[in-house]
C-alpha cells in the first residue's frame, strides 16, 4: 500500500499534478455480521483511502474503544484484535477513518456496524422421562422435539435412534418420513418397523460452526399391526406458520400432509403451478418450497396441495415479505468545486404495507446534530422531511467533512457514509472577444483557465457539429504547451476563409467540473454567424415557413367563410398582422440560431355575414 501511494505521488508529480488532499473513503468492512467461538481471537480489520493517510480508530455500540488488554486497536493499520472472545465482547462494531486535510480540518468516515455475536450451544438437554407413543400400523404419528437448549446461530435438527449400550444411528428423511423446521419427526403413516422395542428416538441439534451435537427429549415408539392399512384422505398435519421472511433472503415454505396412500404435494400461486426455477427450489419430496432471493412482489398466498387416491386437501400458507429500510438515494462521496452547495440524500422507504421508516439521524465526522436546530448558522439546511442535507456555499478547505446518517424501523437499519471534498473551481484567465474579420487578418481563439491543483485540466473544440477531442479545427494552430490558439488567414484560399467563419466552442473539463467558452468569428460588417451551417440557409428556412404560415391562414378563412352572404357585401381592406416565427431549432443543435422573425402575412379582414 505504501509503494503504491510513493507511486502514485511520483506519477503524479510527473504530470504537474499536485496531490490533492481527500476525505477518507472506507472500503473496508463491508460485512454486516461475524461469528466467533468463545476464547476465539477476534479480528476486525478496516481499510480506507484518503490524503494524508488516514489513522483508524474503533467504536462498539456508539462509544469509543480504548485500548486495554482485552481489545487492542492498531491505529495505524485498521485493525482491531481481541484475544479470547466471549460473550461480554459480543456488540455493534463500527469503523472511523480519519486524516487532516488542512489545520483545523479533520474529517471523519465511519464504517456500517457489525454484529459481533458468540456462537454457542446451550447447556446439556435437561433429563427427561420418556414419552410412550403407542399407535396402530397405517396410522400418522409425530415426535415432538422439546426442551431444545439455546443456539446461536439456530441449530439444524436431526433424529437418532439410541440403543441401550449407547449406540447411534441417525434416522434417514424418506418419503414417508420428514423433520420439520421446529424438529418434529414426522410419520406420513406408520410401519411396524417404525417401532423402537428396546431403542429410544432421541431428537439431535446440530450447531454446524462449533461442530457439536446434542441428544434428548427421548420417545420410545409402539405400532400395533393391522390385517390391513385403511386408505386416509390426506391431512394438513404441519405448515410454516407465521411465515415471515426478510426481503433479499430465502423463504422456505413447509407443509406436511398425512394419509395412505402416501400423499403426492403440488404448489401453487395465484392459481398457478409453481415449478422449480432461478425462482423457486423443491426439498424434502416437495414437501418444502424454497422462495429464493425474495422482493416485495413474491409476498401472497401460496397454496399447498396433497392428494392420493382417496382425495385431495389444500391449505394456505401467507407469505409475509419484511425488511428494514429500503434505499432510495443514499449519502455518496463528492468532490464540488468551491462557491457551490452540496446536497446530501438520505431517503429511503418502507417495504410495501408497512409503517413509514422514521426520520434520519445525522451526523458530522461521528458527531450527532439536531436537524432542527443544526450547527453553522445557515450553512446546513435540512429539507423533505430530514431526508435531504444541503451545504450552502463551500469553502475549500473548511467544508471538506464527513457526513452518516441512519434510518430505521421496527426490523432492521440502513447506516450510510458520504464524504465532501471541496476543490477549486475552473476559472477562465484569457478569452478572446467577438472576431470580426477580413482576409489576412490572425484570428485570436486562445483560452486559458486555471484549475484546483488536484486536478487535471482536458481540453476539446467544437466546431460546425464536429467535435475535436485530439487535434484543433482545420486550419487552427494550437499551442498544447502554451495553450496559444489562432488562424493566419493570410495563406488561406477564398473557400478556406469563408469555411472558417462560424462559433467556436472550447470546453475546458476535468472529472468534478466543466466550462465552455464560445468565441465567434465573423467577417467585418456582417456580424457573427450565428449557424453552424451557410448563413443563407435560415433566411430560406424563413420564407418556407412564412409561406406554409400564410397558407394555413388562407385554408383557415375559406373554411370559416359562410356559404351565403349577401351580394352587397365586399371584404374590408387588407391589414398586416405578423406572425412570429422562431427558427432556432432549424440548425446548430441548439449551439446557434434564433429568431429570425417577426415575419408578415396579409390577413383579410372579412366582416360578418348579414342575413339577405
Amino acid at each position: 500500500m505504501r509503494l503504491y501511494s510513493t507511486v502514485f505521488l511520483l506519477l503524479a508529480q510527473l504530470n504537474g499534478v499536485i496531490t490533492q488532499e481527500t476525505a477518507p473513503e472506507i472500503k473496508m468492512p463491508d460485512v454486516r455480521r461475524m461469528e466467533y467461538i468463545s476464547n476465539q481471537q477476534v479480528l476486525l480489520m478496516c481499510n480506507a483511502e484518503g490524503v494524508p493517510v488516514p489513522r483508524y480508530k474503533w467504536y462498539k455500540n456508539g462509544a469509543l474503544i480504548v485500548s486495554d488488554s482485552i481489545t487492542q486497536v492498531d491505529e495505524v493499520t485498521g485493525n482491531l484484535s481481541i484475544p479470547s472472545f466471549t460473550i461480554r465482547e459480543e456488540g455493534l462494531y463500527q469503523c472511523g477513518a480519519e486524516n487532516t486535510v488542512s489545520p483545523g480540518v479533520t474529517p471523519l468516515a465511519v464504517s456500517p456496524a457489525i454484529n459481533v455475536i458468540e456462537v454457542s450451544l446451550g447447556a446439556n438437554w435437561p433429563v427427561i422421562p420418556v414419552e410412550d407413543i403407542n399407535k396402530f400400523e397405517g396410522a400418522y404419528a409425530k415426535l415432538l422435539c422439546t426442551d431444545v437448549p439455546e443456539s446461536g446461530p439456530k441449530a439444524q435438527f436431526r433424529w437418532f435412534l439410541e440403543s441401550p449400550d449407547g449406540a447411534k444411528k441417525q434416522v434417514e428423511e424418506t418419503t414417508r418420513m420428514h423433520v420439520d423446521d421446529q424438529g418434529t419427526l414426522h410419520f406420513i403413516y406408520l410401519e411396524t418397523s417404525d417401532q423402537t422395542g428396546a431403542d429410544l428416538y432421541k431428537c439431535a441439534i446440530y450447531n454446524n460452526i462449533i461442530d457439536t451435537i446434542q441428544l434428548g427429549s427421548p420417545k420410545s415408539l409402539t405400532v400395533t399391526p393391522v390385517v390391513s392399512k385403511p386408505q386416509v384422505k390426506p391431512k394438513a398435519e404441519y405448515t410454516t406458520n407465521p411465515a415471515i421472511f426478510l426481503r433479499t433472503q430465502t423463504a422456505e415454505l413447509e407443509c406436511v400432509f398425512s394419509g395412505y396412500p402416501l400423499p403426492t404435494i403440488t404448489w401453487r400461486k395465484g392459481g398457478k403451478i409453481i415449478t422449480a426455477s432461478e425462482k423457486y427450489q423443491f426439498d424434502k419430496n416437495n414437501r418444502k418450497l424454497k422462495v429464493l432471493k425474495l422482493v416485495e412482489e413474491d409476498e401472497g398466498i401460496y397454496t399447498c396441495f396433497g392428494q392420493n387416491s382417496v382425495s385431495t386437501v389444500q391449505i394456505a400458507i401467507f407469505l409475509d415479505v419484511t425488511s428494514g429500510p429500503i434505499w432510495e438515494q443514499a449519502l455518496s462521496y463528492q468532490t464540488i468545486p468551491t462557491g457551490r452547495d452540496a446536497v446530501f440524500y438520505c431517503k429511503s422507504r418502507a417495504a410495501d404495507g408497512e409503517d413509514p421508516i422514521n426520520t434520519p439521524n445525522w451526523n458530522i465526522n461521528g458527531n450527532p446534530i439536531n436537524i432542527l436546530s443544526p450547527p453553522g448558522s445557515g450553512k446546513f439546511q435540512f429539507s423533505d422531511r430530514g431526508r435531504v442535507l444541503t451545504v450552502i456555499g463551500l469553502q475549500k478547505p473548511d467544508d471538506t467533512q464527513c457526513f452518516q446518517c441512519n434510518v430505521s424501523n421496527n426490523i432492521d437499519y440502513e447506516f450510510a457514509n458520504g464524504c465532501l471534498n471541496v476543490i477549486d473551481p475552473i476559472v477562465i484567465t484569457e478569452h478572446p472577444p467577438l472576431q470580426e474579420i477580413v482576409k489576412g487578418d490572425r484570428v485570436q481563439l486562445t483560452v486559458k483557465a486555471t484549475t484546483d491543483p488536484g486536478m487535471t485540466l482536458r481540453e476539446r473544440w467544437r466546431f460546425k457539429n464536429q467535435t475535436y477531442d485530439n487535434n484543433a479545427p482545420p486550419h487552427v494552430i494550437y499551442n498544447d504547451v502554451t495553450k496559444e490558439a489562432y488562424i493566419d488567414t493570410s495563406g488561406l484560399t477564398d473557400a478556406e476563409f469563408e469555411a472558417i467563419i462560424g462559433v467556436y466552442y472550447r470546453d475546458l473539463y476535468h472529472q468534478y467540473d466543466s466550462y465552455t467558452v464560445t468565441i465567434s468569428v465573423a467577417l467585418k460588417g456582417r456580424g457573427a454567424d450565428v449557424c453552424e451551417e451557410h448563413s443563407l440557409y435560415p433566411w430560406i428556412y424563413s420564407l418556407s415557413a412564412a409561406v406554409v404560415v400564410l397558407l394555413f391562414i388562407v385554408v383557415f378563412l375559406i373554411i370559416r367563410r359562410p356559404t351565403f352572404t349577401c351580394p352587397s357585401q365586399q371584404p374590408s381592406d387588407a391589414y398586416l398582422t405578423p406572425v412570429a416565427i422562431n427558427m432556432s431549432h432549424v440548425v446548430g443543435g441548439g449551439e446557434a440560431g434564433g429568431n429570425d422573425g417577426p415575419y408578415y402575412t396579409t390577413i383579410l379582414d372579412v366582416p360578418t355575414p348579414k342575413r339577405c
